[in-house]
């Protein structure tokens, strides 16, 4: 007793145009749903599709083919007139051509998914038969394995019968694959084992491809899908390239290929029956070779191999691509894109506050360590200026209270050494109010330049000579020397003339005993250079940075051996800044310092200045109040 699969399946049915698809298998063979969402994308809404299974398993001898005639017959004279009949395989094909003129006849018949050359043939000769055939793509494979896979010699045809590749349209020996240095093999499965089989495939390496052609039976009658079979090479052969001819194996770690794809062949089937029942001619529509086959690849495993798009054939379908995905399913990836931005966006805008917040923090903190610094400062300038103006308004006091007292013994105070004494102490009361005036100028940017024309030879040299009295007092020996006799340029003479002072003043102080003061003037092109060096107890290295900062006086015990406010040399550098100047310094422990500065010279038409030697005796004794004689 035989059995027939048979169902009527109304698809669409708007209008009255009704349409027959015939199909060689059943609703289950992995092509069926392919070729049917083809023929419905091209046919439209306004076509009833019905479809009838032979299932070929079964129909496959004389009996079983004559009932399912019969019951063909029967529905189309009494119920269905139809339209077109669409054949899906070889087994419908052939069938629907034996019986054309007794149950077809005059019905436009469209074939596809059919192999068999000769059958084709055939069938053209008949009016109102067209189709589109299907024919692996095995020539346009390995050109695409030889394009972009330069590394790769050999190419294995993995198929299980080698008969199965007489249908190709292209021959193993064509000159392009000797031409390419190519060498091709095959691989035929049903002569093997499942074992020896992985054990082929464990030999292949980075020198060759792999073209699977329908490897599914094996050895004992053993078989394996389509997927199934290209996992299984895919995990033998992980840095082979992998091509297919059927697009069921892509996606399963095949890289793609030029592909039979039986959508694609459904959709091209239907336009050709809307085309006959158009009234062109059926003949022309005919689809040869493998023009129906379509370029496709898998997004994932292009990039294993590093497979640019821009490489790949124009029209290529590219699946599992990210950009693709987003582009045709925009309803739902725009809204997903927007949420995650906005999320990326939150979590940019939590960390640039937690980092503002942190670098807040630490800025923060910074001024609270500066502000505890200053205020530091402030206390022990405070300490310091305090015992700086109680030091000589107690010398003065005394020597006033002295002075008033009825005893006139000249043994015990002479009246010209009182005078002096008050005179030297109000030079240092005048010097300190003098520094802290200047300090305050500068800082607030209230202190300004009275720019004269002067030569700075002539003028440091007469600077140094008015210290001569406190050098000796100490034997100490000062040498003045300069590369030019006479240097005219524009500056604030009171202001460089404090400058020099200062840094001697320095000098004598911590110099010592029988030490030597170096003055030195040297030009070089535009720039004036003024060292001042001693070699006495020198600066600490850690020091070296925080000398010119006020209120900084590295000696800060009251026991200290030199009187000072620690302003000095902060005055010194704000002076030097406003002749757009420079100064630093080098020094070395027990060795001794050299200050040295930088001025441009600069010679504008401005009157010239001579200054007489008392003007800078009178400001040394200024400058150097606080040294004892």
């Amino acid at each position: 007793m035989f059995f027939i699969f048979t169902n009527s399946k109304n698809a669409y049915s708007l209008e009255r145009k009704e349409i027959l698809f015939i199909s060689s298998y059943n609703p289950n063979f992995i092509s069926f749903n392919d070729q049917i969402n083809g023929i419905v994308e091209s046919l439209g809404e306004d076509i009833n599709l019905h479809t009838e299974y032979m299932d070929s398993k079964i129909t496959d001898n004389e009996s079983n083919e004559r009932d399912f005639y019969n019951l063909l017959k029967y529905n189309i004279s009494n119920y269905k007139k139809y339209e077109s009949i669409i054949v899906g395989d070889d087994e419908a094909l052939e069938f629907a051509i034996k019986y054309r003129d007794d149950i077809f006849k005059d019905i436009p018949i469209v074939f596809l998914g059919v192999e068999d050359t000769k059958l084709i043939q055939d069938s053209l000769k008949y009016n109102l038969v067209s189709g589109v055939r299907e024919s692996e793509s095995l020539g346009a494979n390995i050109e695409l394995i030889a394009k972009l896979h330069k590394n790769v010699k050999n190419i294995y045809i993995i198929t299980e019968d080698l008969e199965i590749l007489d249908r190709s349209t292209i021959s193993l020996e064509e000159g392009f694959y000797t031409k390419e240095g190519l060498n091709i093999n095959t691989i035929v499965t049903k002569n093997m084992s499942i074992n020896e089989f992985k054990e082929k495939l464990s030999t292949l390496d980075e020198d060759d491809g792999i073209i699977t052609f329908y490897p599914n039976h094996f050895k004992n009658k053993y078989w394996i899908g389509y997927e199934d079979i290209t996992k299984l090479i895919k995990h033998y052969t992980n840095k082979v390239p992998i091509y297919s001819v059927l697009g069921y194996n892509i996606n399963n770690g095949s890289i793609g290929g030029k592909v039979v794809n039986h959508y694609n062949q459904g959709k091209k089937a239907g336009e050709i029956v809307k085309a006959i029942l158009e009234g062109k001619d059926a003949k022309k529509l005919y689809i040869d070779k493998d023009n129906a086959n379509e370029y496709v690849f898998d997004y994932h495993i292009m990039k294993e191999f590093n497979i640019k798009k821009r490489d790949l054939p124009e029209g290529s379908i590219i699946i599992n691509d990210p950009m693709a995905y987003i582009l045709n399913h925009k309803e739902i990836s725009v809204p997903i894109l927007l949420f995650v931005f906005g999320l990326i966006s939150i979590i940019f805008v939590l960390i640039f506050y937690i980092r503002y917040k942190i670098k807040y923090q630490k800025e923060l903190l910074c001024v609270i360590n500066e502000s505890n610094e200053v205020n530091r400062l402030k206390s022990y300038f405070i300490s310091n200026i305090t015992h700086e103006l109680i030091t000589p308004i107690t010398v003065i006091t005394s020597v006033m209270q002295l002075t008033k007292s009825n005893k006139h013994d000249e043994d015990f105070i002479l009246k010209e050494n009182s005078a002096k004494i008050i005179d030297d102490n109000c030079n240092r009361l005048l010097r300190l109010i003098n520094n802290i005036i200047d300090i305050d100028k500068y800082t607030y940017g209230n202190m300004t330049l009275n720019l004269e024309k002067v030569n700075i030879v002539e003028l440091s040299e007469s600077v140094v000579m008015s210290i001569l009295p406190y050098v000796e007092t100490r034997n100490l020996e000062v040498i003045f020397d300069t590369t030019e006799e006479e240097i005219i340029m524009n500056i604030d003479c009171d202001k460089i003339e404090r400058v020099l002072l200062n840094l001697l003043s320095n000098a004598i102080k911590f110099s010592k005993k029988e030490g030597t003061i170096k003055v030195n003037l040297i030009k070089n092109n535009d720039i004036l250079r003024i060292e001042v060096e001693d070699n006495g107890i020198g600066i600490k290295d850690d020091n070296l940075h925080k000398i010119f900062d006020k209120f900084v006086q590295l000696d800060s015990t009251m026991t200290r051996k030199n009187e000072g406010t620690g302003i000095g040399l902060s005055i010194v550098k704000s002076f030097v800044e406003l002749h757009n100047g420079n100064i630093s310094v080098e020094s070395k422990i027990n060795e001794g310092s050299i200050f040295t500065v930088d001025l441009p010279i600069v010679n504008e038409e401005i009157e010239y200045k001579e200054y007489s030697e008392d003007e800078i005796i009178n400001m040394s004794k200024l400058e150097l109040s606080d040294i004892y004689m």
